[in-house]
């Protein structure tokens, strides 16, 4: 039976009202749950939160201003203690402003920490990321990468407090296919996004106010929506903060052809996420967090690295498989309405407009063509048959092996 607008944000609330936590209080596991948690390590000391009576939550907010912002790899050697973010909880609404069309997704396991000192002083928060299978240019990745940071954690309290600034940044994983190989290839000089280096760049802000580029994470779960029972992680986790950020303009690189192509990216990347990434889009992150742990300063130093340079890390996620696609509250998978079409499409149109730049900055010029005349004119040759005749009349025997390539990739797009 389907309720009514009202009956249903009624049940919202009421639910909301049963599972949501303030901002302030500390949280333990209930009694009756089965906790994973291990000791905590010795060697906790304190008192960085208590250094300025404006740091704390006897105010209305704590109030850090006075510290600089740090970035996640400057002060390494500082950290000590560190507690991973083994649930990254993301919500978004599909539908910017229609709350039933919200989406909960868990982003990839053990790659987001949270790294201190003894005294409790933050020095860095590893960003988080998640895989995202796009029909026609394969698998693109989202990061949420942390731009600076500053704050603190109080272990005895499981509470903590930051000022965090972040970016979305996209790259293709290029290599698993072979179409957009060939163009990775063929234009080598140019700065597409086939790499983390290279990743599409989209800007994050206080919600609400553009000129903020830093936001609070606090306690507990974000108290503005509900969170059903599978977002929620009370018996593993030894604390959890919340933070929220409003996607901001595509930050560009100056070359049209670039900045052309990686609009289309988001454009594809948010047909088939639900719209993480449109701009005025509010992305919530509740910050699951596992016990502390003790830091081994080189562990953490090539942890940072690997993933500031994840192309082609494979991802790991608590139920092995990761999700296909977000779920609304009721446990709904999200269907995305994009298909190889809606893919090509784009792609077509991205070409045409940018003929003329491509052919410029091309690498080889026989290729350029070759390429260039089977996006716009064959691509849309499903049938292995076509594929295969449409490449063998219109590229040279100098990518001959790029041809089986390409006609082995459509093969799965038989009807």
């Amino acid at each position: 039976m389907l309720l009514s607008k009202p009956a249903l944000a009624v049940a919202l609330l009421t639910a909301a009202a049963k599972t949501v936590v303030s901002f302030v209080p500390s949280h333990q596991p209930p009694a009756t749950a089965t906790s994973t948690l291990r000791a905590v390590p010795k060697g906790w000391k304190g008192g960085f939160r208590d250094a300025n009576p404006d740091y704390s939550y006897q105010v209305v907010q704590p109030d850090l201003s006075d510290l600089p912002i740090m970035g996640n790899l400057e002060n390494i050697d500082k950290i000590t203690r560190m507690q991973r973010i083994f649930w990254p909880q993301f919500s978004w609404q599909a539908i910017p402003g229609d709350e039933s069309s919200r989406l909960y997704e868990m982003f990839a396991s053990d790659i987001s920490r949270i790294g201190y000192d003894d005294d409790g002083r933050i020095w860095s928060i590893v960003c988080p990321q998640r895989g995202r299978f796009i029909p026609g240019v394969g698998t693109v990745f989202l990061e949420v990468t942390v731009t600076g940071v500053r704050g603190w954690v109080d272990e005895p309290t499981n509470s903590a407090y930051a000022d965090i600034g972040v970016i979305g940044i996209i790259w293709i994983e290029a290599d698993e296919n072979p179409v957009v190989k060939f163009i990775a290839d063929a234009f080598d000089e140019v700065l597409f996004p086939f790499s983390k280096e290279n990743a599409v760049k989209v800007r994050g802000h206080t919600v609400g106010k553009p000129y903020e580029e830093y936001w609070p994470m606090t306690n507990g779960t974000d108290p503005l929506f509900f969170h059903p029972q599978f977002a929620q992680h009370w018996d593993e986790a030894f604390s959890v903060y919340n933070l929220q950020v409003e996607i901001g303009d595509q930050i560009l690189t100056g070359v049209k052809m670039v900045d052309d192509f990686n609009a289309m990216i988001i454009e594809l990347f948010n047909s088939a996420s639900g719209n993480i990434l449109m701009k005025g889009q509010k992305v919530a992150w509740n910050v699951w967090a596992n016990e502390p742990e003790l830091v081994d300063t080189e562990e953490w130093t090539e942890h940072a690295k690997k993933w500031k340079d994840s192309i082609k890390v494979e991802h790991t996620y608590l139920t092995g498989e990761p999700p296909a696609h977000p779920q609304y509250f009721d446990g709904r998978e999200f269907k995305p309405e994009l298909d190889l079409e809606d893919t090509l499409n784009l792609v077509k149109e991205y070409v045409e407009e940018n003929r003329a730049e491509i052919e410029k900055k091309v690498h080889r010029k026989g290729e350029a063509e070759a390429a260039i005349k089977f996006i716009t004119e064959f691509l849309f040759e499903k049938k292995k048959k076509a594929i295969e005749k449409r490449v063998s009349d219109i590229v040279s025997d100098r990518i001959a092996y790029r041809k089986a390539q390409i006609a082995g990739f459509f093969k799965k797009f038989d009807h």
